[in-house]
């Protein structure tokens, strides 16, 4: 079948009747576009429009499928010719039914999709990735639809639809190419950041609390409650730090061990087994509000710990208690690579007896408890932060 033929043919026909395409479109229903198709050889008209053509051409559908004038057809042809349009369009409308459905459906949950992740984006390649295949999806799957339903086909007869279609994609272009040289200086970012060396101390004469909440507190959801605000009541201090702060979170440990006369022994030991955090919904002191009360660990360490976080926010904060020595390991780990022995001064007694339990990805069943932090039932989250060091009804130790 020669379509460049059968389009000749179509187009002589037209012209013997001296109609315009936009003129022949609106007799059988169709846009003018499809119409210029036919008579190109780009596209063939379709098989139940085919009776249609022929009886207002007053031809022989063979002689539309051949391309060229025969002899007359007889009635029992054009009989078959018009049940097979009959059925054709019963048919074609029945599925197209279906496919107007499912696609009004898909192009919904697409839209939905890519919606709901660029309300929770954060960047990341990964993230970044999908929220641009969801969306070339979601416009193959909308011009999809307008296709079937016949949208596409009436918005093209419209004169100023072109010019929309280009400010449409120039402005979708424009909005993607901002959106991927963002992602680019952010996930750029992230990597230089990732590169930059540790911030390293060591000394008793380099541990400073306060500057320690300042600088780190609040991106590590903690209130240090666990750490003494001095080693002065201590016999001998030893002290250990590589912090790095990045876009989205702050990597690496602060180690304290502490050795204590009995007494003062004693006194910390019961300082840190009285250790509370006072989290409300709101700022209002009237609002509700949750205590975090410390957890008593004698069997995930190889000394008894005092726990004030356990991986929430990857963070895990604690207090070793060693009796026979007298001594006090104070311990902070924020994103901790344990297995790979990334810190350094890292010394495996004051860390978990088994070392995956730090590793949150691979199945952990820590429960990821924070005296910090809490949900409440309304989805409001409270945090500590440095901020509210100072008062009495947020952050306080007990």
């Amino acid at each position: 079948m020669d379509q460049k033929k059968i389009g000749l043919f179509l187009k002589d026909l037209r012209k013997e009747k001296g109609i315009t395409q936009e003129e022949l479109a609106q007799l059988l229903g169709v846009s003018s576009r499809s119409v210029s198709r036919w008579e190109t050889g780009s596209n063939m008209p379709d098989i139940s429009l085919l009776s249609a053509i022929a009886d207002y051409y007053d031809v022989d559908v063979r002689e539309i499928i051949d391309g060229e004038r025969k002899s007359g057809m007889n009635e029992e042809i054009k009989e078959v010719a018009d049940k097979m349009a009959d059925y054709a369009g019963t048919e074609k409308g029945s599925l197209f039914k279906w496919v107007r459905i499912i696609s009004l459906i898909g192009t919904m949950f697409l839209t939905l999709a890519v919606v709901f992740q660029c309300i929770e984006y954060e960047p990341n390649i990964f993230r970044f990735g999908a929220v641009v295949l969801s969306f070339l999806g979601l416009v193959a799957f909308a011009i999809t639809t307008l296709y079937a339903n016949g949208i596409l086909e009436k918005l093209a007869e419209k004169k100023h639809f072109a010019t929309v279609v280009r400010v449409i994609v120039i402005m979708l272009i424009a909005i993607s190419v901002k959106f991927i040289v963002i992602n680019a200086l952010v996930i750029g970012l992230a990597f230089f950041e990732a590169s930059q060396p540790y911030d390293k101390k060591s000394g008793i004469d380099n541990y400073d609390k306060e500057y320690l909440l300042e600088e780190y507190g609040s991106d590590l959801d903690t209130g240090l409650f666990i750490f003494p605000n001095d080693g002065q009541n201590a016999v001998s201090v030893e002290y250990e730090s590589a912090l790095k702060t990045g876009m989205f979170d702050t990597d690496g440990y602060i180690f304290l061990s502490a050795t204590y006369e009995d007494d003062e022994f004693k006194k910390e030991v019961e300082r840190l087994s009285e250790i509370s955090c006072t989290v409300f919904e709101s700022k209002h002191e009237d609002s509700d509000y949750h205590i975090g009360i410390i957890i008593y660990d004698t069997e995930s360490y190889k000394f008894p710990a005092y726990v004030a976080s356990d991986g929430y926010s990857s963070v895990y904060e604690y207090a070793l208690i060693d009796n026979d020595n007298k001594r006090i390991i104070y311990v902070l780990l924020s994103y901790p690579n344990i297995a790979n022995d990334e810190a350094e001064t890292v010394q495996k007694d004051y860390l978990k007896k088994d070392l995956n339990a730090y590793d949150l990805k691979n199945g952990s069943t820590l429960e990821r408890f924070s005296i910090y932090s809490f949900g409440f039932s309304k989805g409001i989250w409270s945090e500590y932060s440095p901020e509210d060091e100072g008062r009495e009804t947020s952050g306080n130790p007990r």
